[in-house]
């Protein structure tokens, strides 16, 4: 309690002292890379969408697993660091109206793969994406940026070129998911909330836009770990419009007409104070897209999508 409130209210000081502080109901969350740590994650989605064509309804279910670590090395300059990305597992499952395919990095040669899923984000398996941080550990910098595109082999979908598919804020952001994309900036108590808002331009998809609202529950134990239970309740927006209208995805986008309306997102995600990092979270997100009917283009297909994500911090360990 400040000293001038003491002497202003001693009553209350006296009350105070037989009290906990409130101080010590709050928790400071701040996100922490310790250099010469690895930190490895799992994260796993599954989107399904449908599709009412009339007399026929098209059900699609995608799942993916990337498995991923995370070294941390101080910078050579002494203040910032440098995150190597390794990207360890990239499997993905789909179904298609009771057709299924997919893929998995860690088991080369199985399944049936006709979209040469392996090719495409299988070819980012093993490579590694250097992220500068500054000395407050926040993201300012893709180190190698030019050099990891050039991975992406051609994409076996006409008009989409998986090198223009990423941009060094789109990577960032993928370093984030799981994360929570804004703190604080001081001290919470359960029931304290807080705003975040990102953008990320994909350049044959348009501009993504999210803001919502961050808010503490208090502190659970969740695994064994004493951590912060934090909800997020926000809106997804993705402006078709700013696509590149050059490109051939660019192009089919604006000549079906695609819309996406009404994007949710919610979820948990507890953080470890101690630790400064991500234990777990989960989150779902919903929309509705709306294009031409291709079959009829007076008519209009909405498409409900739903996805959820689920990322776990799986192991910590020295960097070898």
């Amino acid at each position: 309690m400040h000293p001038l409130t003491r002497l202003l209210l001693p009553a209350t000081a006296l009350f105070a002292s037989a009290a906990p502080l409130f101080s010590a109901d709050t928790v400071e969350l701040k996100q922490r890379w310790i250099a010469g740590k690895q930190y490895f994650q799992t994260m796993q989605s599954a989107q399904s969408t449908s599709i009412d064509m009339g007399a026929q309804k098209m059900e699609n279910k995608t799942t993916t697993t990337m498995e991923m670590s995370l070294a941390v090395r101080a910078h050579e300059d002494g203040a910032r660091k440098r995150v190597t990305i390794k990207y360890e597992r990239v499997a993905m499952n789909m179904e298609m109206n009771g057709q299924k395919m997919g893929f998995d990095s860690a088991k080369p040669g199985e399944g049936t793969d006709p979209l040469g899923l392996a090719k495409t984000l299988g070819s980012t398996v093993g490579k590694e994406l250097k992220v500068l941080l500054t000395a407050t550990d926040e993201i300012s910098d893709v180190e190698n940026y030019d050099e990891f595109v050039k991975n992406f082999p051609p994409s076996l979908v006409p008009g989409m070129d998986m090198s223009k598919m990423f941009t060094k804020e789109s990577m960032a952001a993928m370093m984030k998911q799981g994360a929570l994309q804004a703190m604080p900036g001081k001290p919470v108590a359960p029931g304290d909330s807080w705003p975040y808002a990102t953008t990320v331009e994909l350049p044959q998809m348009g501009r993504v836009a999210v803001k919502g609202t961050y808010t503490f529950k208090g502190m659970k134990d969740h695994g064994g770990v004493p951590c912060a239970e934090i909800t997020t309740a926000g809106e997804i927006t993705l402006d078709m419009a700013k696509a590149d209208a050059a490109s051939p995805a660019g192009e089919a986008l604006s000549q079906l007409g695609m819309k996406v309306e009404g994007g949710t997102l919610k979820g948990t995600v507890w953080f470890d104070p101690k630790l400064g990092f991500a234990r777990d979270a989960q989150l779902t997100q919903e929309m509705s897209m709306t294009m031409k009917n291709p079959t009829d283009p007076a008519a209009t297909l909405k498409v409900p999508i739903k996805q959820e994500i689920t990322t776990t911090l799986t192991k910590v360990g020295d960097v070898k």
